[in-house]
């Protein structure tokens, strides 16, 4: 009985010999796997986008920036994918004008009972993280034409204009 069972065994492990799915990379042109650094960068740009669609219903004064800043997010990737030139990030440098207001992350939010401050603190810190992945992926030959200075520009301003709505929005 017991060499049925290991033949039956051998058997399913030959005839469902699993593999991890692979996907076709538009960037590099070359075939990759799930964990592949690239996939990072674009995971984290899909959870910006949804703290911002969060943040676009729910601060009503500042929907349209929430939007523009979701259309900024949109259009940079196909910048990366067609090689195009970078969108322009003029509107997210007017938001981050004026006087410095960041502060510390932890503070800011022990102070406020309001909920959008964590909700802009959230996605700030999404955007650094996608600056993190955006430079690691600049360092890959495969996407370095993609992932290029001139395209990572508009993504601290971005991240500074949701500091500073934060900010505001603490009460200070």
């Amino acid at each position: 009985m017991f060499i049925g069972e290991f033949a039956d065994w051998k058997y399913m492990e030959e005839k469902n010999n699993h593999k991890f799915p692979t996907f076709d990379c538009v960037i590099s042109n070359t075939v990759e796997e799930y964990d592949a650094e690239m996939e990072r960068f674009f995971i984290t740009r899909s959870k910006l986008a949804v703290t911002l669609a969060r943040l676009r219903l729910g601060d009503s004064p500042w929907a349209e920036n929430y939007e523009r800043m979701m259309g900024y997010m949109s259009e940079l990737v196909k910048s990366l994918i067609e090689l195009k030139e970078p969108p322009s990030h003029e509107f997210l440098i007017e938001l981050s004008l004026g006087d410095e207001l960041e502060d510390d992350t932890t503070e800011r939010l022990l102070r406020t009972r309001n909920p959008l401050v964590a909700d802009t603190t959230e996605a700030a810190l999404l955007v650094r993280d996608l600056m993190f992945w955006f430079v690691r992926n600049s360092k890959e030959k495969k996407l370095s034409k993609s992932f290029t200075p001139e395209r990572f520009q508009g993504l601290p301003f971005l991240r500074l204009a949701l500091v500073y709505r934060s900010v505001s929005l603490s009460g200070q």
